[in-house]
């Protein structure tokens, strides 16, 4: 069994942007195997499990990741979780992989920065962040691997929560100015790039306040109960998806879907694009909605595992290395 701080040494966003781009492109190109499954345990938490495998890779994964509001509301952790890894041929476990999240946070943040390659404006000078969480950082810190965005705003429900995440970004990112905004209906408008890294169950983001010409990231909804995101956005926006299917079953998209705003014609996997090329429409709104698969684990883990297991003095299969 591998702990967290067996793991985050390891762990790097652009790293992994080429597990991130693999992993779409599976997804898209129908080779991945990777089913869904979400549980909630009470109204306060859920269970993910997403389990992924690919042709000619010598593991497969399984992941199981837990939220919960009362470890919030308890001042530790929300997210908590582990990953275990098999071997192709036997089927056998040969790892377990306690990493509390930690690649599930890490993989999201790389497939947010591939959409920032492909989606956001080069010259995009300002950015608003909704959340003040693990993600909303780290979807921060995959933004300004592409972009370099020169004032990048912080919103959260949390004062506290909003300026310490404004304090750590602005410590790491000297070349960027942090501020706090307070109004979202104010501040949405002014924003060329919007992040959403949020647990909400309603839309946190109105669309009566977007313009032409912005870029959404949303990473928060990730099972049919969440919607960051107003569905009426899908109305005027170019939808893009890491799968269809994820599209049509979770977050913002199945709710504009479920209320005949949209139909599954009108998304777009990520992974078609990195094969065929996108042309963003300037005048246009684009909106990428992540809610994550077992295929991103697996191709994150497929990286990060030669490194792990080297530590360890062990090869793909588990077997000590001589």
């Amino acid at each position: 069994m591998f702990q967290p701080d067996d793991i985050a040494p390891h762990l790097d966003i652009a790293a992994l942007l080429p597990a991130a781009k693999d992993a779409f492109r599976a997804i898209s190109d129908g080779s991945a195997q990777a089913p869904v499954y979400v549980l909630h345990p009470n109204d306060m938490a859920d269970i993910h499990v997403k389990s992924a495998c690919l042709p000619d890779c010598p593991i497969f994964t399984v992941k199981m990741a837990g939220w919960s509001q009362v470890l919030i509301d308890r001042g530790e952790p929300a997210s908590s979780g582990l990953i275990v890894v098999f071997d192709s041929i036997t089927c056998k476990p040969i790892a377990i992989l306690q990493d509390n999240h930690l690649i599930s946070d890490y993989r999201t943040a790389a497939a947010g920065a591939v959409v920032a390659e492909l989606l956001v404006p080069v010259d995009a000078a300002n950015a608003l962040v909704v959340g003040t969480g693990m993600q909303a950082r780290l979807q921060v810190e995959a933004l300004l691997l592409s972009r370099r965005v020169p004032q990048i705003a912080v919103w959260g429900r949390d004062p506290q929560k909003s300026e310490q995440l404004r304090d750590d970004l602005a410590k790491t990112h000297s070349e960027t100015e942090f501020s706090l905004v307070g109004d979202l209906a104010e501040a949405v408008p002014l924003a060329d790039v919007i992040l959403t890294a949020t647990a909400a169950k309603d839309p946190v983001i109105d669309a009566n306040w977007l313009r032409p010409g912005q870029h959404i990231t949303s990473v928060g909804s990730d099972d049919a109960t969440k919607c960051e995101i107003d569905p009426q956005v899908m109305a005027k926006a170019a939808i893009f998806v890491d799968a269809c299917t994820s599209g049509e079953s979770f977050g913002s998209p199945h709710r504009a879907i479920a209320q005949g705003i949209i139909t599954a014609d009108d998304l777009t996997e990520i992974g078609t694009c990195l094969t065929h090329g996108t042309v963003r429409d300037p005048k246009g709104i684009t909106l990428a909605c992540l809610s994550g698969l077992g295929i991103q684990d697996l191709t994150a883990v497929r990286h990060l595992w030669q490194k792990i297991q080297a530590a360890a003095q062990l090869d793909l299969t588990g077997k000590a290395v001589t």
